[in-house]
């Protein structure tokens, strides 16, 4: 017997989403399950929260940390409530190019070609701006664009600078193959975030075939027989004993560290690494944990004139897309604006440098990183937090290409038009940017997360010995487990991954009722 029909494990971006389409079919009883809290309602979440111009991570945080180079450690926030990381993010509402989907189906996985991608993009979104081919209406999450009278001066001058040094000004970010400076697109309806928990589980709510169990968090799956018959969960809060809910049909949508996690507690991973855990190994899957990709990002940070700053504006409202000098791929770099970074979080000593508590940035991220990294469990105790290894800027190219993204920052951050909204440049100085080696070293001191990890639970053909989940998100050597997650990605897509994961719970949906 069986409790449910699917249990989908992590209520983010994709399990949301899954679920509420799931759902949707009356003959199928539906358990998404939440380690954190679960805010039902936009009036019931907390105020930092319910705005969606800058991103929130004071509460409901898993507490990840990684070491991103050279052994030094960073945080690595992932959001920890229902609707995942879209319900603490920045709510730059990105699609990748064509060009990802096509190195996808080039690593055979020719289900997700852009064509085919292409019609959940448009279900999932409301765009308010653009319609037509590429376009979508009436979807859960809508998608706006910031007009030119709601730019911030700081934004106004990071676009006034781009414009000025020849890059094309883009109206529509999220048109195929667009390249150049523009306002981005954002799922922030008067100011307030849309996450999947709004968007998707607010009407999904009043199906009385789906559940949603917060604040329950799962060791393992549950097998017999070879077959998934369910999940192990204890109260997140603590408390005694476990229980086991059954189902037919499970889907981890836990991210790129919870779900590689869960299944080394569940016997699949690497085999050698298992046994010295104390995991009995029910499938020897050496992918589960690697291809960890990342974007890396490094910025210019500058000391603000008074009254510059203000928490009250929205954080991020331009973005460039370029290629970087020399680089063999399309976009892959990104430039953008950080109208004020909090820095009383930070440590004292950079305090006492900015003789202050905010800083503007602008920053240059890595899209295409060559570089992989990986998540490994050091104990099966599932309180205890994976192991996280970035090697973000291992790569020489990557290096490369990142420097090439500081000293385009460092020119921008000197243009006439953003200087004279600062005091001076804190923590770099003209001659370190001249120089490669010490511009380097300033590089791996400097180097931080974009918060995007992806490809820890590889999707591809039975030949690629790195691959975990087929095509349908189906996990290789047992049956009845899907996962779905931005841990599937075969490389990491140009762009916020928020809207590819939304995609990946949309298609999975048809993919498993036409498997049914």
């Amino acid at each position: 017997m069986t409790d449910y029909t699917d249990i989908v494990v992590g209520a983010g971006s994709s399990g949301a989403a899954l679920a509420a389409r799931l759902s949707e079919d009356p003959a199928r009883q539906v358990l998404l399950l939440e380690a954190g809290p679960d805010y039902m309602t936009l009036d019931s979440l907390p105020p930092d929260l319910r705005r969606g111009t800058y991103p929130s991570f004071v509460t409901d945080d898993w507490g990840y940390t990684a070491t991103v180079a050279r052994d030094r450690v960073i945080p690595l926030p992932r959001g920890k409530l229902t609707g995942g990381s879209s319900a603490v993010n920045t709510c730059i509402a990105f699609r990748p190019d064509p060009l990802d989907f096509q190195d996808w189906v080039d690593r055979g996985n020719d289900l997700w070609s852009w064509e085919r991608v292409l019609p959940y993009f448009n279900r999932l979104e409301d765009d308010r701006d653009f319609s037509g081919r590429y376009h979508g209406r009436g979807g859960p999450i809508p998608i706006r664009r910031y007009a030119r009278n709601e730019l911030v001066p700081l934004q106004q001058a990071m676009l006034e600078v781009c414009r000025g040094r020849g890059y094309e000004v883009v109206d529509d970010h999220n048109k195929p193959s667009v390249t150049g400076v523009g306002v981005m697109p954002t799922n922030a309806i008067d100011g307030k975030r849309i996450s999947t928990a709004i968007g998707y589980l607010t009407e999904a709510r009043k199906r009385p075939n789906l559940t949603v169990q917060a604040q329950t968090t799962v060791n393992r799956v549950v097998f017999e027989g070879g077959k998934a018959v369910g999940v192990e969960v204890f109260p997140t809060a603590g408390g005694t004993g476990t229980t086991t809910l059954r189902a037919g049909n499970v889907v981890l949508s836990a991210g790129s560290i919870g779900s590689p996690a869960i299944l080394w507690r569940s016997g699949i991973g690497p085999a050698a690494a298992l046994s010295r855990l104390g995991v009995k190994t029910v499938v020897d899957s050496p992918g589960v944990g690697s291809n960890l990709s990342d974007h890396p990002i490094v910025g210019v940070s500058l000391a603000p004139r008074p009254g510059v700053c203000d928490m009250a504006n929205p954080v991020c409202q331009v973005i460039l897309k370029y290629t970087a000098s020399g680089s063999e791929d399309f976009n892959d770099m990104q430039l953008y604006m950080f109208s004020q970074i909090d820095i009383t979080t930070f440590a004292k000593e950079i305090q006492q440098v900015v003789d202050g508590s905010m800083v503007f940035m602008v920053p240059a991220s890595l899209q295409t990183p060559r570089a992989r990294g990986r998540v490994a469990l050091t104990s099966a105790d599932p309180t205890r937090a994976p192991a996280v290894e970035l090697n973000s800027g291992g790569d020489p190219e990557d290096r490369r290409r990142l420097l090439d993204g500081i000293r385009l920052a460092w020119s921008v951050a000197n243009s006439p038009e953003v200087s004279e909204f600062a005091e001076r440049i804190v923590f770099l100085d003209q001659r370190t940017v001249d120089s490669d080696s010490a511009l380097t070293e300033w590089l791996y001191g400097s180097l931080n997360t974009t918060q995007h990890p992806c490809g820890t639970v590889k999707m591809g053909p039975e030949s690629d010995p790195e691959s975990v989940v087929d095509q349908r998100c189906r996990v290789r050597g047992v049956e009845n487990l899907r996962v779905v997650d931005a841990s599937i990605m075969p490389s990491i897509v140009r762009s916020n991954p928020n809207l590819t994961c939304i995609m990946f719970g949309e298609r999975l949906a048809d993919l498993i009722k036409e498997d049914s």
